[in-house]
C-alpha cells in the first residue's frame, strides 16, 4: 500500500455501517494470508492498532486454543498496519 494509503481509508471507513468490517476485508483481501484468521480491526491510528479475531475451529489446535501460528499472524498484521499508518510519508 501506499504511505498512509490505510490510514485514509480506514478513516473514511470506520463510523460508516459495517465500515470496520469492510476495511477488515480490504486489508485481508490484500494480504490474502490474513484472511485465514479473518482479522476484525477495532482501532486504527498512528501508535495504535486493536485488531481482534473470533477463536474458531479453523485458528484451533488439537487441544482446542488458538495455535501459535494463528497468534502469529495476528501479531503481524497489527505490525504491518502500525508501521504504515505511523511512518510518515517521504520516510
Amino acid at each position: 500500500m501506499i504511505p498512509n494509503t490505510a490510514l485514509k481509508l480506514w478513516n473514511v471507513l470506520e463510523g460508516k455501517p459495517f465500515g470496520k468490517r469492510l476495511f477488515s476485508f480490504i486489508i485481508a483481501h490484500k494480504a490474502p494470508y490474513f484472511a485465514s484468521i479473518a482479522p476484525r480491526f477495532q482501532a486504527l491510528a498512528p501508535g495504535h492498532c486493536r485488531v481482534a479475531m473470533k477463536k474458531r475451529r479453523r485458528v484451533k489446535n488439537h487441544i482446542g486454543t488458538v495455535h501459535a501460528i494463528a497468534m502469529c499472524n495476528l501479531a503481524e498484521v497489527v505490525a504491518g498496519l502500525i508501521t504504515d499508518v505511523s511512518v510518515p510519508s517521504g520516510v
